[in-house]
């Protein structure tokens, strides 16, 4: 029955004319808020509905019947519907997501009639940047072709021409909170650090001790590392061309942590093939890559199956992050994370 699924919860005084459905699996449950005590947070009209014993029309007809003014979600949540969204009679005031995208189970419309909707925002920016600087270090020193190297003279070692971080020349294309991670773990390193990203104040560079640049163009050519994190917009999608790529030196290192979709992905793996640039990518025009890429057939390509994102101990972080909005929404402030119609129209 759909009624044994969900757990009946507690509301604090404050809370107690807000209905709030926590609509997640048992394993999100335990991966985002292990520990957590919710029936001494929230409850008389606060359910928890375990999604993964509910099929869709039991979703549906539970959202009609529980008719949430607050609405909890993570990654096994099932996808609202666009009549729902559309509902005359809708309570939903928030939502109040534990991961990142909501694309895939929010409407726009829901947004576009005023819902607040917030995701994890820039909670796990640190773990991104690491991912970057991770990729980056693989690529420089080869990682992809060690294995081939194991039983070879420590003579041959050279072959792999492995090179050093420090004192090189990087450049970020994007300047949000994920490239600004990366601008501090890349300090000890000791490299010069330039940026790209079209309405970014110049102030805001050079406040985080950046050169900017004026253009992709200049960007491209003065860098022998470069790492893509810029959002996806309709201008730039598709930006980083062929042309552009061919801009960079010899032997430089392309890292894109950002969106798929604003590299041209048959140009990367172009300039891969042909040995001028060494590449390390966590995004992809088409996710999962179809096994026929030709991203597969470069040899010393690093290529990372999408996990920049949070990493297992980072999740209760997300959890955490997303309660401390769920309070605070309760007791009417702002809350952190806001998903803007700009923002979702231009995620993946």
């Amino acid at each position: 029955m759909m009624t044994d699924s969900f757990t009946q919860l507690t509301l604090p005084p404050k809370a107690s004319s807000c209905s709030i459905l926590f609509a997640f699996s048992q394993t999100d449950r335990e991966m985002f808020l292990p520990g957590r005590n919710l029936e001494e947070e929230f409850g008389a009209k606060a359910r928890w509905i375990d999604t993964s014993k509910i099929d869709k029309d039991e979703w549906e007809h539970l959202l009609y019947e529980a008719s949430p003014e607050i609405l909890v979600t993570a990654w096994d949540t099932p996808a609202l519907s666009e009549s729902f969204a559309l509902e005359s009679n809708l309570a939903l005031r928030y939502v109040c997501h534990m991961c990142g995208g909501v694309r895939t189970r929010v409407p726009r419309n829901l947004l576009a009639r005023g819902v607040l909707v917030s995701n994890w925002g820039t909670a796990i920016s640190h773990t991104i940047a690491e991912q970057a600087i991770l990729l980056t270090l693989g690529a420089l020193r080869n990682l992809p072709l060690w294995g081939s190297f194991m039983q070879l003279p420590a003579t041959r070692i050279f072959q792999l021409r492995t090179q050093s971080l420090r004192g090189r020349r990087v450049g970020l294309h994007g300047f949000g909170g994920i490239a600004r991670e990366i601008v501090e773990m890349l300090k000890p390193f000791r490299v010069d650090i330039s940026a790209y990203s079209a309405g970014v104040p110049r102030e805001l560079f050079e406040h985080h001790g950046v050169r900017p640049c004026e253009s992709l163009e200049e960007l491209f050519s003065h860098n022998n590392v470069l790492i893509e994190c810029e959002a996806l917009t309709p201008v730039t999608r598709g930006s980083v061309t062929g042309p552009l790529l061919d801009l960079l030196p010899q032997d430089a290192v392309f890292v894109n942590v950002g969106r798929g979709a604003v590299v041209d992905e048959q140009a990367l793996i172009r300039c891969a093939a042909q040995g001028r640039i060494r590449i390390a990518v966590d995004v992809y025009a088409q996710e999962p890559p179809a096994l026929d890429s030709g991203l597969f057939r470069i040899p010393n390509a690093l290529l990372s199956p999408h996990i920049a994102g949070p990493t297992s101990d980072t999740l209760p972080l997300c959890g955490e992050f997303a309660m401390s909005n769920l309070h605070k929404f309760l007791q009417g402030e702002s809350v952190d994370g806001v998903v803007t119609l700009e923002a979702y129209d231009r995620s993946p």
